[in-house]
């Protein structure tokens, strides 16, 4: 089958917007977060933003900013709703000097105000995925250490007020970077990475936590990769089944697969679901390849990545059909 190469939402254009980050609450509202502003690069005038969508993305609401600090690039957005219904933004400050810091700020409203904008660390630091509320009660965010020098999953257990940070081990061949978790039972937590390491082909490596995140054993690389160059991955559930979305080939297309073994290192990349290509022709934007994507119903998916084109740079969205036989439940 053909993939789609035309989006079938706009969720934002901008000047330069730029890693969004999507999920789904309790009650069935998308939420987006994400940055815009200048440049690829660092930006004075960057900004958190945040919209929302109670029609399964078809029309998304006004944006409204979250965070502008001044003469800092506020990036690196991620967004989540805790079990009270509060939602939670992690993002991180990025300075001239190229110092960034990982912070949280939430809303108890549905995204009106925002307020108790605070550091998760004082270390140099950064983010990309999503808080996640986990069966013990805490939350947990995978963030790592800037610029690309190691994973760290901070933990909370007061609803995101105070963190504790632990450090994901490196391995040979392999050092932490943008990463995302998920729990996929009761205390186990599995993570895939992006591979920092000099030597990284585009390699996806796996880790795990057996004690809901407090320590996590040493990464083994996977049988997934992006072909052209390195992106981050995207983890989530699909009708109960797990599914990894990723940008197999980098500013080009995206791509979804599913596990083969209870380990989370074999995937079946044989039957993968190419989502959509930027380009009929297979021709890349200039940047893209931050894919994250949330269940609609049980037979379609939303995927949003940020494209950034010669016409247009823009937030997108895709809706993606699931059939009921690629499914594999595990």
């Amino acid at each position: 089958m053909t993939p789609k190469s035309q989006p079938d939402v706009i969720i934002y254009r901008g000047n330069y917007p730029g890693w969004p980050w999507l999920s789904k609450t309790k009650r069935g509202r998308l939420i987006c977060a994400f940055r815009d502003d200048g440049v690829h690069g660092y930006s004075p005038t960057g900004k958190v933003l945040f919209t929302f969508s109670d029609d399964r993305g078809k029309t998304w609401a006004p944006t409204r900013v979250v965070v502008d600090h001044g003469d800092v690039d506020d990036r690196n957005a991620a967004i989540g709703e805790l079990p009270d219904g509060t939602l939670l933004i992690c993002y991180n400050t990025y300075t001239e000097k190229k110092v960034s810091q990982a912070r949280v700020i939430r809303s108890t409203d549905g995204g009106q105000t925002w307020t108790d904008d605070r550091p998760i660390t004082d270390r140099d630091t950064r983010t990309r995925s999503g808080p996640i509320a986990l069966s013990t009660g805490d939350l947990l965010i995978p963030y790592y250490i800037a610029p690309g020098n190691g994973s760290l999953a901070a933990l909370s257990s007061d609803a995101g007020r105070t963190w504790q940070t632990v450090r994901v081990p490196d391995a040979e061949g392999f050092v932490g970077d943008e990463w995302d978790a998920l729990e996929v039972a009761p205390k186990r937590l599995i993570g895939l990475h992006r591979n920092n390491h000099p030597s990284s082909n585009g390699t996806f490596w796996k880790s795990e936590s057996r004690d809901g995140g407090r320590t996590w054993c040493k990464p083994v690389a996977t049988n997934v990769r992006d072909q052209r160059s390195m992106s981050p991955p995207n983890l989530g559930f699909h009708d109960r089944c797990v599914l990894l979305t990723y940008a197999d080939r980098r500013m080009v297309s995206v791509s979804m697969v599913q596990p083969i073994d209870d380990e989370f290192v074999r995937w079946d990349v044989e039957r993968k679901r190419v989502c959509f290509q930027y380009h009929p022709d297979g021709k890349p934007v200039a940047d893209a390849g931050y894919p994250v994507s949330v269940e609609l119903d049980a037979r379609r998916r939303l995927v949003i990545d940020y494209e950034i084109r010669a016409e247009h740079h823009q937030i997108a969205g895709y809706v993606i059909d699931i059939p009921a036989d690629w499914l594999r439940r595990r």
